[in-house]
């Protein structure tokens, strides 16, 4: 049985420099620029423009996908409360995910090395992956293209709103936010957080025909 190629210790990945609009324009007065990306390795070799094609959905994909979770957990917010809002985001929160992923033909999920749901926990490589942002604290994301798929990560940070759910006891998240973690997630870790702290990343797997559907899945995006 072939080994998985994310298990081994000595696995190397392909990590892409994907700068916003404001940076790619400051960096054309830098003649010394690098590359916009640095091949390190990976299973399958990715052309350049291959590699920032996937740069880019998976950008935008992460950005939806948290941009609908988002937008309902406020909804949930404003209409019943933070203790509801908690339990909203503890019953629907991979659904949403699990939907919208299913509609762009992908499979994502979020993860993180301090867990608050057990069923986010992640898989050898996304722990790996965890890691590597922990120690270097990059914001540039990640891509390993593989046989069947191309996988994407991208780190998740600790914003202002974060805080109400993940910040410090008593300080940051007020108290029937904090009686309704305590019952829904007796074993939760994912507290403390300050801001800007690497919260966890996005798991964004594409399957190697994502680009000739592109335009297909494009206008669901839109």
């Amino acid at each position: 049985m072939k080994r998985p190629f994310f298990i081994t210790l000595y696995m190397m990945i392909l990590i892409l420099t994907l700068e916003r609009c404001k940076n790619e324009q400051k960096d054309t007065h830098n003649t010394s620029a690098s590359s916009p990306f640095t091949d390190v390795a990976s299973e399958i070799k990715l052309s350049k423009n291959d590699s920032l094609f996937f740069v880019q959905e998976g950008t935008l994909t992460a950005k939806q996908l948290y941009a609908g979770i988002l937008a309902r957990l406020n909804k949930a917010l404003d209409e019943q409360g933070p203790y509801e809002s908690v339990k909203y985001c503890n019953h629907y929160a991979l659904h949403i995910t699990d939907s919208l992923a299913k509609t762009f033909g992908i499979k994502a999920k979020r993860t993180s090395l301090k867990l608050r749901n057990p069923k986010n926990a992640p898989d050898s490589l996304e722990k790996t992956i965890l890691e590597m942002y922990q120690q270097t604290m990059s914001k540039n994301p990640i891509i390993i293209s593989t046989k069947d798929s191309v996988k994407f990560f991208t780190p998740i940070y600790i914003a202002p709103i974060c805080l109400h759910c993940h910040g410090i006891p008593n300080k940051d998240i007020p108290d029937v936010t904090l009686i309704a973690l305590n019952q829904l997630y007796p074993n939760d870790q994912a507290k403390n957080y300050e801001l800007y702290d690497i919260r966890g990343i996005w798991s964004i797997t594409f399957p190697k025909n994502y680009q000739s559907k592109f335009h297909t899945i494009h206008n669901l995006k839109n």
